[in-house]
């Protein structure tokens, strides 16, 4: 019978650092901007580090609430014809920068136009017309970009 000597695991000096791959617990942690909202201030968000903890970029979530005014500062009524098309949360944005550790690993200075080329191009026609629209996506057609008639045919928001 072959002998198994037991030492601690602080005298293992040679040893391999062990390595964690599972995920034990997760959560989700608010973080409000850095500065007031406003319309001449960037919205900056500092998510600083937790040690060994796991941020997974693929689960951020940004929750914005919005009012959708007239061009005179008035509130819509309910016989208005109104509705966003082209990715109305995209839009809002012109820029979207991201830095890890002081350093900019990704830089969008036209983030309205990538995001609609990019939904236009990599997506089928039916991918279009279901999945994204839970991203508020409407595709234009040709020769009614200025028709805001929502109620039409096939425009129709479910």
């Amino acid at each position: 019978m072959e002998r198994c000597y037991y030492t601690k695991s602080e005298l293992e000096l040679f040893g391999p650092e062990k390595i964690q791959l599972a995920i034990e617990n997760s959560s989700f942690v608010e973080i409000h901007p850095v500065a007031s909202i406003s319309d001449s201030n960037t919205i900056e968000f500092q998510i600083t580090g937790l040690g060994d903890a796991y941020f997974d970029l693929s689960q951020i979530l940004l929750n914005i609430q919005a009012k959708i005014l007239k061009a005179d500062g008035t509130a819509f009524t309910v016989n208005d014809k109104f509705g966003s098309k082209n990715y109305l949360l995209n839009t809002m944005f012109s820029e979207c920068h991201i830095s890890l550790n002081d350093r900019q690993i990704s830089s969008d200075c036209n983030y309205a136009y990538k995001t609609y080329i990019q939904s236009t191009l990599f997506h089928s026609e039916s991918s279009q017309k279901n999945i994204l629209r839970a991203g508020m996506f409407y595709k234009d057609t040709s020769g009614e970009f200025d028709d805001t008639d929502v109620t039409a045919a096939g425009k129709i928001w479910v």
